[in-house]
């Protein structure tokens, strides 16, 4: 597999990671399209924009929107198996995931990672990529869709909490009781990403950017 998991994409390490995913690709990679799969409609492309711009400064010629709901086009399937790389956005990860299910992209997505295709994760993109989004609720997010089947790609052998704030001498990791409630209830282990922290899997050498801790 060829992962990458973030918190935030603006980083140092997040960058640093990114960069390190591209160039262990084939040289002709960046020809190939990006698709960024949005968590929820994105009508001004607020949130997508700015992705976009980091993957054409990165050299890639095309990147492609792609939406769940009401903006879903038939042909997603085929955008994502001619793809280059795909780009989980971030967001409301029970949304995403209900959606993703709902089209049957959940399967997709796990057949292609399967296959190597490069797929980049962030906040809610990368809970996705794990083998529950159960840890969603450590980070405020709320099953507002209903969703019945929690499970993600599974694609690591970990959950993941983003946006942790960093440690400090004097303030410990905020809410790190609560971290530990959830790991010790959980079949997984935990691993706590701030927005300064990002993981690569590369085939199955994985590696840490920045400080991530793993309970």
């Amino acid at each position: 597999m060829n992962l990458v998991l973030l918190s935030d994409t603006d980083s140092l390490a997040s960058q640093e990671a990114i960069s390190f995913l591209v160039d262990n690709m084939p040289s002709d990679f960046k020809k190939l399209p990006v698709v960024y799969i949005a968590s929820e409609p994105d009508v001004e492309r607020q949130y997508f924009l700015p992705i976009k711009q980091m993957y054409q400064d990165l050299g890639f010629e095309q990147i492609d929107y792609v939406e769940l709901e009401q903006g879903f086009k038939s042909n997603t399937q085929k955008l994502l198996k001619q793809s280059g790389l795909v780009h989980l956005s971030g967001g409301d990860t029970y949304r995403f995931l209900y959606w993703l299910k709902q089209r049957g992209i959940d399967k997709t997505l796990r057949c292609l990672a399967d296959e190597g295709k490069p797929i980049i994760g962030v906040s809610a993109g990368a809970m996705i990529m794990t083998p529950s989004i159960d840890s969603a609720v450590l980070c405020g997010d709320e099953n507002n869709v209903g969703l019945i089947d929690t499970r993600g790609l599974n694609l690591v052998s970990y959950c993941i909490v983003p946006h942790v704030a960093k440690p400090t001498v004097t303030a410990p990791v905020k809410d790190m009781e609560k971290f530990e409630r959830f790991q010790l209830r959980s079949d997984h282990e935990l691993l706590l990403l701030s927005d300064n922290d990002a993981v690569t899997v590369l085939g199955n050498k994985q590696q840490f950017f920045g400080d991530p801790q793993l309970l």
